[in-house]
């Protein structure tokens, strides 16, 4: 709902009244009330739109509408490359909220709507040979190619986002703060700060899922940049990017840097969550590749990348950091 000299607002409701439908709603609206409720979710707070009402019976969130936001996947095809000072801004919201809502989690009874589910993904190859016929040719390629490799299905308590992707991450600016145009060496402009949105998916889980799928982020975004076509390999197809891969390996060694610090890890448990969380970003790197190809008829060039590399990370996440990552 767009109003011109008022905040909008962002209306989000269950498309029908069955119990799997208003689930999710509900548990996004039970992550508002917790972040507006407790005060020692202030990061969390910090990182939703404002929440303006809960409708229950009608199943309705009224959120604040984000004006001129742009998602992070957006942002990055728009800059052409990897900012560091976005990745830094990443690890610190991120590792600031997953510091500060762990140690609550135990002594919060209003977590019962939250079922400690493993990610869906994590069990794809256990699929029930009946709703083959219900994927595309492509998913079922690829569900083929997991049950070749079991080890790619063998790699895997903080409350968590559970569908962190920089679709769901939004670059914003409080309106009204821009810089003056006459004057803009005085008021420097309002760095950006980031809101996350879609918090149906949350979940009380291992908190390595989340930054994982910021790792995965990247590289993702990195493979989607790739022109992968017939009788180029990746060498050549990594060559002619605009997207570097040592400018991909400074801002994944910029972001955990920053995450690290907000967690307060020193060394040696940096580099084990580090480890724990790119073997995760190589199982979310898997779903990631399920859903770009729901719709299509054979499983795409990127969609292979990104197995191929979901299986090299899962084989050794160890090797994976320090070529990746370069820690």
């Amino acid at each position: 709902m767009l109003r011109r000299r008022s905040p909008g607002f962002f209306l989000k409701q269950a498309r029908s009244r069955s119990s799997a439908n208003t689930l999710t709603l509900e548990r996004e609206a039970k992550c508002y009330e917790l972040a507006a409720r407790h005060p020692r979710f202030g990061a969390m707070a910090a990182l939703m739109p404002r929440c303006h009402h809960w409708d229950a019976a009608g199943t309705i969130l009224v959120l604040e509408m984000l004006p001129d936001a742009e998602n992070l996947w957006e942002h990055h095809q728009r800059q052409g490359r990897f900012p560091l000072d976005i990745a830094a801004l990443q690890g610190d919201k991120l590792g600031t909220y997953h510091r500060q809502a762990e140690p609550l989690l135990p002594t919060l009874e209003e977590l019962q709507l939250f079922e400690k589910r493993l990610p869906w993904i994590l069990s794809i190859h256990e699929t029930h040979p009946q709703y083959l016929s219900q994927m595309s040719q492509g998913n079922a390629q690829l569900l083929q190619i997991l049950r070749d490799n079991p080890g790619l299905t063998r790699a895997l308590d903080a409350l968590l986002h559970g569908d962190v992707k920089w679709e769901n991450l939004l670059l914003y600016r409080e309106p009204g703060r821009e810089r003056p145009l006459e004057h803009p060496p005085e008021h420097p402009e309002t760095p950006p700060d980031i809101r996350i949105i879609d918090w149906e998916m949350a979940d009380i889980g291992d908190e390595c899922w989340d930054a994982g799928a910021i790792l995965q982020a990247y590289l993702s975004f990195w493979i989607f940049s790739l022109p992968l076509s017939p009788g180029v390999n990746l060498e050549q197809a990594a060559a002619a990017s605009p997207f570097k891969g040592e400018d991909m390996q400074a801002a994944l060694a910029t972001f955990w840097t920053r995450y690290a610090t907000a967690r307060g890890f020193n060394r040696a448990s940096s580099r084990r969550y580090l480890e724990r969380c790119m073997a995760c970003a190589g199982a979310r790197m898997v779903q990631t590749a399920y859903e770009g190809i729901q719709q299509t008829p054979q499983i795409t060039p990127q969609a292979l990348c990104q197995l191929q590399m979901s299986m090299n990370i899962l084989r050794d996440p160890a090797v994976a950091v320090s070529q990746m990552v370069g820690l």
